[in-house]
C-alpha cells in the first residue's frame, strides 16, 4: 500500500512520515521431512496514526486499505490536524472530541452516509487475509481468494476490499468512540488497546492468538 505511487505521493505531499515496529516479525518454518523446509513470515497488521506536530493523536486508520480508499480516508484527519494547529492548546480537546463524536454518530446511522453499512458480526476479514500457515498449505483457494502476485492484482483482491470496508465501518467506529471520550493521547498510550481490541493482534500475546491451535491436546 505505501509503495503505491499515488499513496506515496499523497503522504509525501501532506505529512511527515515516520515508522515504528511494535513487535518482532513472527517467522514460521515448516519441515516437510524430505529435505524441504518452507520459511515465511506471518502477516502482521498495521495502524496509520495522524498526529499533530506535538505527537497528539488526531485519528487512526486501522489495518491495510485499498490505495484509493486509504488516501480518501486521510483527507478528514489531515484537515482536522490543520484546524487544530490554529487553535490554542486548551481548545483542541473539545474540537477533537467533537470530530470523533460526529463521525461515530454517522457510522451508527448508515443512512446518513451513502454506501456505508455497519454490521455487528465477527471479524472474518482479518482471518481471511491472515490465513493460518497450515490452511495456506492445504486449502484450495477460489478465484476471489487467490494470492495476488502484483500490485494490480492486489488492488482488486476481494479479501483486501472486504477488509477495507470493515476498516472504514466497524473498526473506525471503535476508534471514534474511544477518542471521543479520551483525553489527548500519543500512539504509545493507545497502541495496546488498538491492536488487541480493534485489530485483534494482541501485542502482549507471544503467540498472536495461535497458542491454543499449537498447544491444545499436548501434555
Amino acid at each position: 500500500m505505501f509503495s503505491h505511487a499515488d499513496v506515496a505521493a499523497f503522504i509525501n505531499d501532506n505529512f511527515e512520515a515516520a515508522w515504528e515496529m511494535v513487535r518482532p516479525v513472527p517467522i514460521v518454518r515448516i519441515d516437510f521431512g524430505n529435505g524441504h523446509v518452507a520459511t515465511r513470515t506471518l502477516h502482521g497488521n498495521i495502524a496509520s496514526y495522524v498526529c499533530c506536530s506535538d505527537g497528539q493523536v488526531v485519528d487512526i486508520l486501522p489495518g491495510i486499505y485499498t490505495p484509493p480508499t486509504f488516501t480518501t480516508a486521510l483527507q478528514g484527519p489531515r484537515g482536522l490536524s490543520v484546524t487544530l494547529s490554529g487553535l490554542v492548546p486548551q481548545a483542541r480537546p473539545t474540537q477533537l472530541q467533537g470530530y470523533h463524536r460526529v463521525n461515530a454518530q454517522r457510522l451508527r446511522n448508515p443512512q446518513q452516509v451513502p454506501g456505508v453499512a455497519v454490521q455487528q458480526v465477527a471479524d472474518p476479514g482479518k482471518r481471511t487475509i491472515e490465513l493460518r500457515v497450515e490452511q495456506q498449505v492445504i486449502q484450495a483457494r477460489p478465484n476471489g481468494l487467490r494470492v495476488p502476485r502484483n500490485a494490480a492484482q492486489l488492488a482488486a483482491w476481494a479479501p483486501l476490499t472486504e477488509d477495507t470496508r470493515r476498516n472504514e465501518t466497524q473498526r473506525r467506529l471503535q476508534i471514534h468512540d474511544r477518542l471521543a471520550q479520551s483525553e489527548p493521547v500519543r500512539p504509545e498510550q493507545i497502541k495496546r488497546w488498538l491492536y488487541r481490541d480493534v485489530l485483534h493482534a494482541d501485542l502482549d500475546d507471544p503467540y498472536l492468538g495461535l497458542g491454543d491451535d499449537f498447544f491444545v491436546g499436548l501434555e
